[in-house]
């Protein structure tokens, strides 16, 4: 080690994403920033210094994963600093840390036509940069929120981005190139950086090596490089792809990769290696004080530090040597390995390690082969996981000398072979998809209908909670089942001869999300009524919680089946106190949440609320509806769409409770239609609710001319959303975020289709749809935008065409 600096020890785990933590941020020791492919970002406080204990909100959720991160510090204007984020929806959100999901971010900024993957602040300057997928970089002001410069010249993907000072920043482009660019666009210096650039990072001016920025390539190496393209050292060890770099206020380089490893560096050489229990480690970034954090394929976020008060506890500690120890490595990321070759536990105590991270297999007593690592510092051999040959036993594939869960074809021209897309269900499908492109030099216009293709052969994610039986009336035949063989293309199937898909006759409900979580949100905001008539009393948050609890374990795969109980009851009648009294209304959204749970498992939703209150008549008067609000805030009026949704699926009850309102309902709706193009999980809520009551009116036994004319007036609201949707572009280069998800345009399309073939005997319908609300035209108008290109959308179109005829 150098100059006596320790070694940096576990500090703290924080837990609470449900998918990779893609992005990280450590701004200051007393919060940290994550964001996942969950699409959320977390905003964690530290509760306690030794051992650290942090707490986490829920700071913005969006539909599609988030990607990366950036923080502007504190200024008169932003007092806490702000949150920049973005991701797969190419929107970058600006917010403050205190703010949560149901409050406004400070702005949005549209720009970039694809996926976000890095942003850099020079906040002396007031800008930002940012790369993207688009194959373009961009400079932002900030509190203007506008791009200011366009960084012209890539050819690829800008994975990295660095706002490096006041007059300069730097690209990191997926065409092999680092480019120098001042603030106002103009392009000084670019140089072959020779591979595919995944990472950069400023280094300390002054350096000793003189060099001022390192840049990561997909070769594993990382290189140190002036200003002016002139090559000062290679730092070699990592022995995958590096994802990320950050730097110490010591000055020292850390890295991180796809090899499990974060890695200190001091000059050329490797300090220390931090092995994690995990496949990928995505992001690191460094802290004021000297801590880092690190985001992992696991789903966790971890910091590390070097400040003795700052370890984390034994049991903490204990957990991470354990999971590390306890975690299985594919011998097919080793290579070959002959077990009568290898050394055994002895090894470890004859032997000591030339330099830090060495690693080396043993072979244990119990006949299994566990993999070593050096410790420079600790002098010493620590076990790091044990490696299995899972392709023996998960029947994989053999490619280019690796073991694969799939090796697809893709045919990308007639008359030539097809191309081998190589992967293992561990991987991000859009990672796979992004090397694929980039091993054969195809354009990463291909990008989004090559990750969708993995996507679908791999997990046959459909529409809704459960697998429909028989015929996928959701267009997806051509998943992937154990057993089957793989689609050998990403051609589409023809649409199935004779395949009935109208009218459709089950209700689709609205889960996603925790129980618990809403009920944490409900129990802090309660806390800031203490004292009012508005707070909650003891005995009813223990009736929330008790209902929460059995949420929380209660499977949502089936039809609702929580049976009706004194405490359902008592909480439906204390969520509709919450939902329409507790001010600001932003503060109601939690109480929404859980009422939307209930309403989606209780066999009976109870009718009403406290002294016969009813809950759908409160929330459409409770204001949250009106344009006027709407702008502000949509979050009340999405979640109160899925509560409706799930209303319809749930039960009878909940079934005459919208049935009986039903013109209200659908009167409310008609001022959301506007904010569907700007916000995905709005557009699918409206959408999804539209769906619900087109069978509600095709299945009802009610009164038929109401429901006749409940019908025409959802053929002139769905016809009005159809013409209005953007078009698709399959090449994921549009310049709409909302163009990127077909799924609402889909479900409006098979609400519109439930109704024309119910009705098709009624001729004053055929006749209002023909030629008044023209769904030929809608039609032409999905066919022109492209959604007729998808087979679901083909099949659907048609069984609306012969409805007319």
């Amino acid at each position: 080690m150098s100059g006596g600096i320790s070694d940096f020890k576990l500090s703290a785990v924080l837990s609470g994403h449900k998918s990779d933590v893609r992005a990280v941020l450590l701004p200051d020791p007393s919060f940290a920033v994550t964001a996942s492919r969950d699409g959320s970002t977390r905003i964690w406080k530290r509760t306690s210094i030794s051992p650290p204990i942090y707490d986490d909100t829920e700071s913005s959720h969006g539909a599609q994963f988030k990607t990366c991160l950036a923080y502007v510090p504190p200024s008169k204007e932003f007092e806490e600093g702000l949150v920049l984020s973005s991701g797969q929806d190419a929107l970058i959100e600006a917010r403050q840390p205190s703010t949560t999901t149901d409050m406004n971010a400070d702005a949005f900024m549209v720009g970039h036509s694809n996926q976000v993957c890095s942003i850099d602040v020079c906040a002396e300057a007031n800008y930002f940069v940012s790369g993207s997928w688009d194959s373009t970089a961009k400079i932002w002001e900030i509190g203007r929120w506008e791009v200011a410069v366009d960084l012209a010249g890539h050819t690829a993907t800008v994975w990295s981005v660095l706002a490096f000072d006041r007059e300069t920043a730097v690209t990191g482009c997926a065409d092999r190139h680092i480019r120098v660019f001042d603030v106002r666009g103009k392009l000084r210096h670019y140089w072959d950086a020779q591979d595919i650039v995944r990472a950069l990072a400023k280094l300390p001016e002054g350096h000793h090596t003189g060099a001022e920025i390192a840049a990561a390539t997909n070769d594993g190496i990382i290189r140190l490089w002036t200003l002016r393209g002139e090559l000062v050292a290679s730092l070699i060890g990592h022995e995958s792809f590096i994802y990320s770099l950050t730097v110490l206020p010591s000055g020292q380089l850390v890295s991180s990769g796809e090899d499990r490893s974060v890695r200190i560096w001091e000059g050329q050489n490797c300090t220390q290696v931090i092995t994690l229990p995990a496949i990928s480690v995505w992001s690191v970034s460094a802290s004021p004080n000297g801590d880092i954090i690190v985001g992992t394929s696991d789903k966790l976020a971890r910091i590390f530090t070097r400040d003795p008060e700052r370890v984390a506890g034994a049991e903490t500690l204990a957990a991470f040597e354990e999971s590390l120890q306890a975690s299985s490595i594919p011998q097919q990321t080793i290579g070959q390995i002959n077990m009568t070759d290898l050394p055994g536990p002895d090894f470890l105590k004859r032997k000591v390690g030339t330099k830090e991270g060495q690693s080396q297999i043993v072979k244990e007593d119990d006949g299994s082969a566990c993999l070593y690592q050096w410790s420079t510092s600790q002098q010493q051999w620590i076990k790091i996981g044990q490696v299995v040959d899972s392709a023996a036993s998960s029947g994989k594939t053999a490619y280019n000398g690796k073991e694969y869960d799939y090796v697809f074809d893709i045919d990308i021209e007639d008359g030539k072979p097809p191309l081998k897309l190589p992967y293992n269900i561990n991987q991000n499908p859009y990672d796979a998809a992004t090397k694929f492109l980039q091993d054969h030099e195809l354009p990463m216009s291909y990008l989004e209908e090559t990750a969708n293709f993995i996507i679908k052969n791999t997990q046959g994610a459909t529409l809704g909670q459960q697998a429909p039986t028989g015929a996928d009336p959701w267009g997806t035949e051509n998943r992937y089942r154990p057993g089957d063989a793989p689609t050998s293309s990403y051609q589409p199937p023809p649409p199935t001869p004779n395949k009935q898909t109208l009218p459709q006759k089950e209700y689709l409900s609205v889960v996603i999300g925790k129980p618990g979580a809403a009920m944490a949100q409900i129990n802090k905001k309660n806390a800031d009524y203490s004292g009012t008539e508005l707070a909650l009393s003891p005995d009813e948050i223990r009736t929330l919680s008790d209902v929460a609890q059995q949420l929380e374990k209660y499977n949502f795969s089936g039809k609702a089946s929580l049976a009706t109980s004194p405490t359902i009851s008592s909480a439906v009648s204390i969520l509709a106190k919450v939902v329409t009294r507790w001010q600001p209304p932003a503060n109601r959204l939690a109480a929404l949440d859980l009422l939307r749970f209930i309403a989606a498992a209780a066999q009976e939703f109870p009718s009403s609320g406290a002294d016969s209150f009813n809950t759908v008549v409160g929330i459409l008067n409770s204001g949250i509806f009106d344009e006027r609000f709407l702008r502000d805030n949509n979050k009340l009026a999405m979640i109160s769409m899925r509560f409706f949704s799930n209303l319809l699926y749930g039960s009878s009850t909940g079934r005459r409770l919208v049935e009986e309102n039903l013109d209200a309902i659908v009167g409310s709706l008609k001022p959301v239609a506007q904010f569907v193009f700007s916000d995905v999980s709005v557009a699918i809520a409206l959408t999804t609710l539209y769906l619900n009551i087109a069978v509600l009116i095709t299945t009802s036994a009610g009164d038929s001319e109401a429901n006749a004319s409940h019908a025409l007036e959802l053929l002139a609201d769905l016809t009005n959303l159809l013409v209005s949707f953007p078009a698709v572009n399959h090449s994921a280069s549009s310049g709409n975020p909302a163009s990127q998800s077909t799924e609402p345009a889909y479900r409006s399309l098979v609400a519109l289709g439930t109704i024309l073939v119910f009705f098709k005997g009624d001729s004053e319908l055929k006749s209002a749809a023909k030629d008044i609300f023209d769904v030929p035209s809608t039609l032409g108008k999905l066919k022109q935008g492209k959604y007729l290109d998808e087979p679901r959308f083909r099949t659907v179109a048609g069984e609306i065409e012969r409805a007319l005829k």
